[in-house]
C-alpha cells in the first residue's frame, strides 16, 4: 500500500538518514510481504566481522501472537517505568509527548501489522577470557546493530514507520519458549513496523561538531586540518 509519507523510490541518503525517528503510532493496514522482504534484504546487506552474518528474523504476524507479545511488553514497561497515570493533559513538554507515544505503543502494539524480532547468534566478546565464559554468551550486538540500522533506513525510504525497542529483555526467557527461538540465538531488538499515522520530519540531534574531539578528549580544535 503506497503511503503519502514516502520520499521516493530511491531517496537521497542524507534525506533519509535525517528523518529516521521512532514512529510509535502505526496504522493496522496491511504491509505487503514483498515490501517486508525488501526491508529485510536491505538489513542483510550490512557488514559483519569475518562476514559471519549472525542475524536472523522472526516476524510476528498473527493476531494471537501479537497480543501475546503486547501483553508482556506493556507489563514490562509499566513495571519498569510506569508514571503514565501522572501525565497531565495540558503538559506539552517533549518528555510528556514521548511518554504518550510510548503509552500508545504499549496499548496498541498488537494492532500493528507485524512485530519484527531481530536475533543474533551468541558469541563471546574477545575481552571475555576463556575461563570466564560461563553460561550463555550474549548475542553479537556489534554485528547485528548495523543490520538493524539498515532495516530502519529501508523502512524510512519506503514510508514505513518503525520503533526500535529492547524491552523484550524483561521477558526474554518466555519469548524463547513461546516462539521456539533456539538457545544459540539472543533477541537483540524488537520492532513494530507499519504505515505511520503521523508525518515524518527532521530529527533533533546534537551537532556532530559538539561531540567531536581531536587527538585528545579535551581538545575540540582541529587546528590546521583543512
Amino acid at each position: 500500500m503506497p503511503n503519502n509519507n514516502t520520499l521516493s523510490d530511491n531517496p537521497p541518503f542524507f534525506d533519509v538518514v535525517s528523518q529516521v525517528r521512532a514512529m510509535r503510532r502505526l496504522k493496522p493496514d496491511l504491509v505487503p510481504l514483498a515490501t517486508i522482504r525488501k526491508v529485510l534484504e536491505a538489513g542483510v546487506q550490512a557488514p559483519s566481522g569475518q562476514n559471519t552474518q549472525p542475524w536472523a528474523f522472526l516476524l510476528i504476524h498473527s493476531p494471537e501472537e501479537k497480543r501475546w507479545f503486547q501483553e508482556r511488553y506493556a507489563n514490562a514497561i509499566e513495571t519498569r517505568f510506569g508514571g503514565f497515570d501522572r501525565l497531565k493533559e495540558d503538559d506539552t513538554s517533549s518528555l510528556a509527548r514521548q511518554m504518550r507515544a510510548v503509552k500508545y505503543q504499549c496499548d496498541h502494539m498488537h494492532e500493528s501489522p507485524m512485530i519484527l524480532l531481530v536475533a543474533g547468534k551468541r558469541d563471546w566478546p574477545f575481552k571475555v577470557a576463556q575461563e570466564d565464559r560461563v553460561g550463555l554468551a550474549p548475542p553479537n550486538y556489534g554485528a547485528v546493530y548495523p543490520c538493524v540500522q539498515n532495516i530502519l533506513l529501508a523502512c524510512r525510504s519506503l514510508g514505513l514507520g518503525a520503533a526500535l525497542t529492547t524491552m523484550h529483555q524483561v521477558f526474554e526467557d518466555d519469548l524463547h519458549v513461546h516462539f521456539k527461538i533456539p538457545e544459540s540465538y539472543g533477541v537483540v531488538v524488537s520492532m513494530p513496523i507499519g504505515w505511520p499515522m503521523g508525518n515524518f520530519g527532521p530529527v533533533t540531534r546534537k551537532p556532530a561538531a559538539g561531540v567531536t574531539y581531536f587527538d585528545s578528549w579535551d581538545n575540540t580544535d582541529p587546528g590546521n586540518w583543512a
